[in-house]
């Protein structure tokens, strides 16, 4: 990857995690900011401008990860997208909608989504 850390927003209602999974991504050099759920992720995403990366959960409480992607594209920004659900009743083709790089499905190995994440990077570089 490029000297300069790309910047992913991981947001998770599961606080736990959160905070493995940002010590994964950390490990691997990049920078992670952290919300609870898709409101605060949506006033991270209006201050910050130079996220490269969202990483969301798809159920969570007052904004979930479809509402966050879906206002992410009305701002015509175009940061790749990751989910991670837990559930498995999810339609791959509503999924596949949002045109996420990924679904990743829980319970996962931190190490291999984390080099998923890196792999994107590496690969659009």
């Amino acid at each position: 990857m490029d000297k300069v850390k790309p910047t992913v927003l991981l947001v998770d209602d599961d606080s736990g995690l959160l905070e493995v999974f940002k010590e994964g991504l950390e490990d691997l050099s990049f920078n992670v900011l952290i919300a609870h759920n898709g409101v605060e992720a949506k006033k991270i995403l209006d201050q910050n401008k130079k996220i490269d990366c969202l990483i969301t959960d798809i159920s969570m409480p007052e904004m979930n990860g479809a509402e966050l992607v879906t206002y992410l594209r009305g701002e015509e920004r175009d940061i790749p997208v990751f989910f991670i659900t837990g559930y498995m009743d999810y339609s791959r083709e509503v999924l596949n909608s949002f045109h996420p790089k990924a679904v990743i499905f829980k319970p996962f190995d931190i190490e291999e989504a984390a080099l998923l994440i890196k792999n994107h990077f590496l690969r659009a570089s």
